[in-house]
């Protein structure tokens, strides 16, 4: 977040300083955004390299261990906004975990030179997270990582007991870090060359989540060979096969939105900002159940490109309580881009989300952590459990006006106190 301290008091820029959100988006890095190097390493100096010399020559898993990946993009439980990161899944998932052995790890290594700048868990002991610097602007992400190995492996008992570490180790591509057998790894890369353009207000980010509008497709740093098998792993055969999270429709409600007078990713209220002079550090208003109470999305499913997803933080408890559910649009009716501030109040059915995978799928087995298969689809027949309803309203001012019903009872419109989002 862009703050200014002086005389040992801070000053933040809030949402009413910086530029209103943008009716064509921002389609390059606005001034005042941090770059990514500020950002990964609070370093003053910027790489004066070019990114394009950065390869990854080796793959990240033993490449006949890769099972299906999902792609960026996705929405679920408290990730309420589609997911800046893939989930790279291994063939074991396809084994009971009551079954699994120690023989059953699969090493992680470095796809290409780099810095071990960052390393920490999160939140358990065989959940951990690594960034590999490869220079000029390009960052390697890893999270749940279950073990920490080679030159990280003495390192894991200082980071579980809830130290981050910028360890600054030198790593070479190839290079064995980390060990992996019980859940998919989430992987992504982000460049500082790059830009985003599908926020239509980057500010949001400052406060969370803040090298988002960075994030690329790491496929296009593979080699061919490589790209050739990572590219055949994943879930989404609509392009770009990696996926996409910047879906902020200008003039329309598809994308990602924050309740109203709250500064974005932060959920916390523009005015504790404007009335501190102190830094903040995460949540102000402990009584939230998640950070990502005032998040609320509306954008394609991950995979199955054809189907809306409705994606909240608060369903029906105003502490927290996230959900998604797939969005019927009726025949007639306009989808999430298309409606504008003419269409007036447009309710939409929500239905369970379940999965069609491709005839000839591998069995996935109890007790498995198997992922779906490359190419299923999601069930959009009329006949699946209606979970309630969502009235919608795009405003003159930008904003959107939402009520939401748990009930299976259609509500007729908006009521006289919806919930307002900004951007």
């Amino acid at each position: 977040i862009i703050a200014i301290c002086k005389n040992g008091k801070v000053k933040y820029a809030t949402y009413n300083d910086l530029p209103k959100p943008s009716p064509t988006g921002y389609l390059k890095k606005p001034d005042w955004y941090p770059t990514i190097t500020q950002i990964m390493t609070s370093s003053p100096n910027e790489p004066t390299c070019s990114p394009s010399t950065i390869t990854l020559t080796k793959s990240i898993f033993p490449v006949d261990q890769i099972a299906p990946t999902i792609p960026y993009g996705m929405m679920v439980y408290d990730h309420v906004t589609p997911i800046d990161h893939a989930y790279i899944s291994l063939k074991v998932a396809y084994k009971p975990m009551s079954q699994r052995t120690e023989a059953d790890y699969v090493p992680i290594s470095a796809p290409a030179d780099g810095t071990i700048i960052s390393i920490g868990a999160l939140g358990s002991k065989t959940s951990h997270r690594v960034v590999i610097d490869h220079g000029c602007g390009v960052y390697s992400v890893f999270m749940v990582i279950n073990r920490f190995a080679g030159q990280l492996k003495d390192l894991q008992n200082v980071v579980d007991a809830g130290q981050v570490l910028n360890p600054g180790l030198t790593i070479k591509a190839g290079e064995v870090f980390g060990l992996q057998r019980d859940n998919p790894l989430d992987y992504n890369i982000f460049d500082g060359s790059k830009w985003l353009s599908g926020y239509a207000n980057p500010a949001s980010y400052l406060t969370g989540d803040t090298s988002k509008p960075y994030t690329v497709d790491y496929l296009d740093y593979f080699t061919p060979e490589l790209r050739s098998v990572y590219e055949a792993q994943l879930q989404r055969t609509a392009e770009p096969r990696v996926g996409k999270i910047d879906y902020d429709t200008m003039g329309g409600v598809a994308g990602n939105w924050f309740l109203q007078d709250h500064f974005g990713y932060s959920c916390n209220p523009v005015s504790a900002y404007e009335n501190t002079q102190t830094l903040i550090f995460g949540p102000t208003d402990f009584t939230k159940t998640t950070y990502a109470w005032c998040h609320m999305a509306i954008a394609p499913h991950e995979v199955d490109t054809s189907a809306w997803i409705f994606s909240t933080g608060w369903w029906s408890d105003s502490k927290g309580d996230p959900k998604q559910l797939l969005i019927n649009v009726a025949s007639g009716q306009p989808t999430p881009n298309q409606i504008t501030v003419a269409n007036g109040t447009v309710i939409y059915k929500l239905t369970q989300i379940s999965m069609i995978e491709p005839a000839g799928s591998p069995e996935r087995v109890d007790g498995g952590t198997a992922p779906f298969a490359v190419g299923y689809s999601l069930n959009k027949s009329i006949g699946q459990q209606t979970m309630g309803y969502i009235a919608i309203q795009l405003r003159a001012d930008g904003t959107v006006a939402i009520d939401v019903s748990t009930s299976a009872t259609s509500p007729t419109g908006l009521s006289a106190n919806p919930r307002i989002y900004w951007r």
